[in-house]
């Protein structure tokens, strides 16, 4: 030990805050240095002078009441604060399982029976398959027909001074030859200019129903739909006893629609209807004119490949007649999609378990006391299930509050190693 190191353990000396081994190398270097020595004797006078400085003096009465009671304020405000401090983690952590079993309910998290999250609030979007259209806007009829006219004239330009001159008929202003095939597409663009002053209608419906019999309510729904013979798309059960939801998708009949709902209103009370109606005429006789044109394309390219003059332009060709066949196929796919719309008629329904509440549930009065006795016990009955899924929002989680736990212990013994060693290596 130098002197250095012996002026700052000075301190710890006169507290006997040293070890052994330490006290006896500090001793030691006292002993064999002078001026340290020195410093050691000068302090231990002043530590002993300070030692005796309160003999013979009395703390007064009023005094030794007050520090008395000062302290005792102080034990109950650390008691207090021990008991507050316990009571804010309590409270913080039930906020914290009470929003997280809120937000696992809201997104479904806890609802093993189904992967399909439940349906909640009143109005409710349809399931019915939108309209899919072509264009940033719908095209009109007079652009259908633009378009089985440009198709013609390609024809006309192709083969048809050809096949005039050929049969002896040349071509005059104001007079044009027909080809059988423009023939065809001449009464086909009648057909659409005939079907275009038909609108066409996909019709759709929602229905929100409340019942107190909720199995026997939903086998009525599927055995309604059947009887007018439509079917389910999809049937999804939420939630659980005494608060169930069923999500319900049903195609029926288009001509069948007003019946079928008026008959549906009759099986459970009511709480929201909704009946829609989506024009799909243009998208519909666009799609028909689009496929109209790329037959005869499809035509021409055969009459072209038939006629190719090397392989490079066959096989220009067979590209071209491939991508038509694709374009024909997903158009042909549009339509057959309009046509279902057009036949079956999308509903959604949605049955929930109980009576709908209302603001007058719980006025009281004779004539509401049955009432107000089922606003309780469903109210009851809805605290306790909030509390049955706060405990399996807790298992939901405890794997991962172990994991973030075990983290912390982690990150606190490191910290706590790295601390003791360059405590260690100060006092070294």
């Amino acid at each position: 030990m130098n002197c250095k190191d012996f002026l700052e353990r000075l301190d710890a000396y006169l507290d006997a805050e040293m070890s052994q081994p330490e006290r006896q190398a500090f001793l030691s270097h006292a002993q064999n240095c002078s001026s340290c020595r020195e410093e050691l004797r000068r302090a231990e006078a002043i530590r002993d002078a300070l030692a005796h400085m309160n003999d013979g003096l009395s703390v007064p009465l009023a005094a030794q009441a007050a520090w008395r009671g000062a302290v005792k304020r102080g034990s109950r405000r650390r008691k207090n604060r021990v008991l507050y401090r316990a009571i804010s983690a309590v409270a913080a952590a039930f906020v914290l399982m009470a929003g997280t079993t809120a937000v696992f309910r809201a997104t479904g998290v806890l609802d093993f029976d189904g992967d399909v999250a439940p349906t909640s609030g009143v109005h409710i979007a349809t399931s019915a398959p939108k309209v899919e259209y072509y264009d940033a806007a719908p095209r009109s009829y007079a652009d259908v027909t633009d378009d089985i006219a440009t198709a013609r004239h390609a024809l006309l330009e192709a083969d048809g001074a050809q096949d005039a001159a050929e049969d002896g008929a040349p071509l005059v202003a104001g007079d044009v030859a027909q080809t059988p095939a423009e023939a065809a597409l001449l009464s086909e663009e009648d057909a659409v200019q005939e079907d275009v002053q038909q609108r066409l209608y996909a019709r759709s419906a929602v229905r929100e129903l409340y019942s107190d019999d909720f199995e026997a309510t939903h086998r009525s729904i599927t055995d309604l739909v059947e009887e007018y013979n439509g079917h389910i798309v999809s049937d999804t059960l939420s939630g659980q006893e005494g608060a169930r939801n069923a999500a319900i998708a049903a195609d029926v009949p288009a001509e069948e629609l007003d019946a079928f709902l008026q008959a549906l209103d009759f099986i459970g009370e009511v709480s929201y209807r909704s009946l829609n109606s989506e024009d799909i005429s243009a998208n519909y006789y666009d799609a028909q004119g689009r496929l109209e044109t790329l037959r005869l394309e499809k035509d021409r390219l055969n009459e072209l490949i038939a006629e190719a003059a090397d392989s490079a332009e066959l096989e220009r060709l067979d590209a071209q007649l491939k991508d038509v066949y694709t374009q024909i196929d997903a158009l042909e796919s549009k339509l057959r999609n309009f046509d279902s719309q057009l036949e079956q008629a999308r509903v959604d329904i949605v049955l929930r378990e109980g009576a709908q509440l209302e603001a007058t549930a719980i006025t009281g009065g004779a004539s509401s006391g049955g009432t107000a006795e089922q606003g309780l016990h469903r109210s009851l009955a809805s605290i306790g299930a909030f509390f049955r899924d706060m405990g399996v929002s807790l298992a939901v989680i405890a794997p991962y509050a172990g994991i973030a736990l075990a983290a912390v212990v982690a990150v606190a013994l490191i910290w706590a190693g790295i601390s003791h060693i360059d405590h260690r290596r100060r006092h070294d």
